[in-house]
């Protein structure tokens, strides 16, 4: 959620300057993580006390603060040269505390020795607070993160012999919750200490130094980043160390020295750096306006890169490099396979379980919200499988459910976007998406690529072991068809998918030019779409913050067909799969109360249609009647049927492929759709209010 950032010089000058840009470079780079506020906090040029600057809004307003006061520590000792600087930064979404600059990072003690920057949720800050209060500490701002400052000061008061690993090592005994943090004093000029528990934390070494382990162990290192996002800096570095749970790291002297915090004591412990790959493609939006259509744009050429070496369209065989035989025989072995995820995805969790019954007719197959299991802590049988799937790979809710697993017999598989991720450092097996960094918050390309890999997984499973060309069911002369056609299927998504974007686009505009002042949405969906209905929902919700609630279509009737009347807008996915005439049930429920519905169709508008004096636009395709006393929006892959079109129903045309397909070309008119009402509502599209790139939080 929130973004930690901070830059060491060792014996290497830099400028007052340069110190500033390259903490404020770092924030930029996870900005699109999400957050309110922003700040930053380095050494006074002038006196041995720091700077501490801190903005609500975003980085270049935080930028302006920096650079912008003509009479400031900055501006006025810009060129003003450290041989050794410690600097923090931080991007903060609010948790405990509003939005404002006293509750921005970096936070600081009483007496501004100790700042802190820090990640995540300490749970027991305040029986910690109410303890620091009653010895007549004050606090100036809402959050947890001031309490570790203020604990700090304490430690040190009692004991002014400690160091600064010390004063993290009773931190860390005391402060209970997920978290990354890290500290700075001017007690200690030089040093900075960083700990990792529960949440991201990684450390980037630059001029060729390397990392060690061990008190008054390691090399010097010259320049050192601390980061809870690689991206932060791999443009300087790609030497990485990626700290591990309960680790903490002391750096002073010039020397990086890692522990490992377990049952009250710091071990020394060897954190070898690594060599990543830095790509900067995704860093631009070229000649889009938004990262966000950027990456709805990319998707033909993303659902194709996942797929890349991974399967044989002619031999029909599926292979994953990283699913080594042994994690294959024990997914073949599972009777029961959980697919575990929240959010987005989550819904293609959804998504794909049909494909894998369908494939897998002898295995039961659950999809888990992580919280939802996390509250009722499922067992599971011994030999069973998890697979979990998260974009970025750090999100708490489903880390605390690997963690779950972790303690029982299982096989566990992470999904990812993020090669290094802490997911898929602590499974069993990972699978990388490998479709491209996606800046947007609100994803759309790791979605439908979520499902596509799903699917090969599923595919994977389904055929022989060591390659053979024999599916596991081959008796079952159904399944074994199943597989040929999902396998032609994928071969089609990409040129389907693209056919989708230019047919769509500009009838998707006039839609959210019509509906943009609504004040609710009901999305309907079963089958294969019911997850397509899920995530267009949250779409809409988090790009437009209009209500949005995307539910199965029978289920209409148990419940939320009590909120439809002639002001209602709704949404029905009605592809020409076995579901349709169910479908059209829903949209004629809607319809007989008055309320407003859109359809989706490939097929020419027929000549019955244009003599009736049926408005049709063709390819894009919208067939528009004047809806009666209400807006229904029907999504589907066929051609308009004349009950559709008498029930007073819009028409949105999109291509047809296979129906456990379709779901991935569906959602990409509503993946639209949310991003044109956000436009013209004029709302923030790639940073939604509230919302983070990476959940870190619980």
């Amino acid at each position: 959620m929130c973004g930690i950032f901070a830059y060491i010089n060792y014996k290497i000058p830099r400028t007052f300057r340069d110190i500033c840009e390259i903490l404020l470079d770092g924030l930029q780079r996870i900005e699109y993580r999400g957050y309110d506020s922003a700040g930053i906090c380095v050494d006074n040029p002038v006196c041995e006390t720091i700077v501490l600057i801190r903005n609500v809004g975003n980085i270049s307003d935080l930028r302006k603060r920096v650079f912008g006061d003509k009479l400031g520590v900055v501006t006025t000792h810009a060129e003003e040269v450290f041989d050794v600087h410690v600097g923090v930064a931080h991007t903060r979404w609010a948790t405990h505390g509003v939005p404002s600059e006293s509750n921005s990072h970096p936070q600081v003690s009483n007496d501004q020795s100790f700042i802190v920057v820090h990640n995540g949720i300490v749970t027991n800050f305040m029986p910690i607070k109410q303890e620091l209060l009653e010895e007549g500490y004050n606090f100036t701002s809402s959050t947890d993160t001031e309490v570790i400052a203020v604990l700090a000061e304490q430690i040190f008061k009692k004991d002014p012999t400690v160091d600064l690993l010390r004063i993290a090592t009773e931190i860390v005994k005391k402060a209970e919750g997920t978290y990354a943090l890290l500290i700075k004093s001017t007690h200690f000029p030089g040093e900075l200490v960083g700990c990792m528990c529960g949440s991201p934390l990684v450390v980037g070494f630059q001029q060729g130094s390397e990392a060690s382990g061990g008190c008054g162990g390691g090399v010097p290192l010259q320049e050192m980043y601390f980061s809870s996002d690689v991206n932060s800096f791999l443009p300087r570095t790609n030497k990485v160390s990626f700290l591990e749970e309960g680790d903490i790291v002391l750096v002073r002297q010039g020397f990086a020295s890692f522990y490992n915090f377990k049952d009250g004591a710091a071990t020394p412990v060897t954190r070898a750096a690594k060599t990543v790959a830095y790509t900067s493609e995704g860093l631009s939006k070229g000649q889009y306006t938004s990262f966000m259509l950027k990456e709805i744009h990319e998707q033909p050429e993303s659902v194709t890169r996942c797929m890349q070496g991974r399967v044989n369209m002619e031999t029909g065989l599926v292979a994953f490099d990283d699913l080594s035989e042994d994690v294959l025989a024990g997914l073949r072995g599972a009777e029961c396979i959980r697919l575990i995820a929240c959010g987005t995805s989550l819904h293609s969790c959804v998504a794909a379980r049909p494909i894998f019954e369908e494939l897998l007719p002898d295995k039961i197959i659950i999809v888990e919200n992580a919280l939802d299991l996390l509250d009722r802590h499922p067992n599971t049988k011994p030999g069973d499988a998890c697979i979990f799937v998260s974009q970025s790979g750090e999100t708490a809710d489903t880390l605390a459910a690997l963690h779950h697993y972790k303690k029982q017999e299982v096989v566990l598989v992470g999904v990812s976007n993020v090669p290094e991720s802490t997911l898929l450092r602590l499974v069993d097996a990972k699978i990388l998406l490998n479709v491209g960094v996606e800046v947007s918050v609100a994803s759309t390309k790791a979605y439908t690529s979520q499902i596509v890999v799903l699917t090969l997984v599923a595919l994977v499973l389904n055929q022989g072991p060591r390659g053979a060309s024999q599916t596991s069911y081959g008796n079952l002369e159904a399944v074994k068809q199943r597989r040929a056609e999902i396998l032609d299927g994928l071969s089609l998504l990409s040129t389907t998918i693209a056919t989708c974007l230019n047919s769509v686009d500009g009838v998707i505009k006039q839609l959210a030019n019509r509906w943009k002042d609504i004040g609710s949405l009901l999305i309907l969906g079963r089958g294969y779409d019911h997850a397509t209905a899920l995530e267009s929902a949250l779409k809409v919700k988090e790009l437009s913050y209009i209500f949005a609630e995307g539910i199965h279509a029978g289920e209409l009737k148990h419940g939320s067909l009590t909120l439809v009347d002639e002001q209602s807008f709704v949404i029905v996915f009605c592809s020409h799969d076995r579901f349709l005439e169910r479908s059209m049930n829903a949209i004629q429920q809607v319809r007989a109360r008055g309320g407003n519905v859109v359809a989706v169709t490939n097929a020419q508008p027929s000549a019955e249609l244009l003599s009736a004096g049926v408005h049709c636009i063709q390819v894009p395709t919208i067939i528009e009647v004047r809806a009666r006393g209400g807006n229904v929006v029907a999504v589907t892959n066929a051609q308009p049927s004349a009950e559709l079109l008498s029930a007073g129903v819009h028409c949105i045309q999109v291509p047809t492929i296979i129906d456990c397909l379709q779901g991935v070309v569906n959602v990409v008119p509503l993946q639209l759709f949310a991003h044109h009402l956000a436009v013209i509502r004029g709302l923030n599209v790639d940073c939604p209010r509230n919302l983070a790139k990476s959940v870190t939080v619980e």
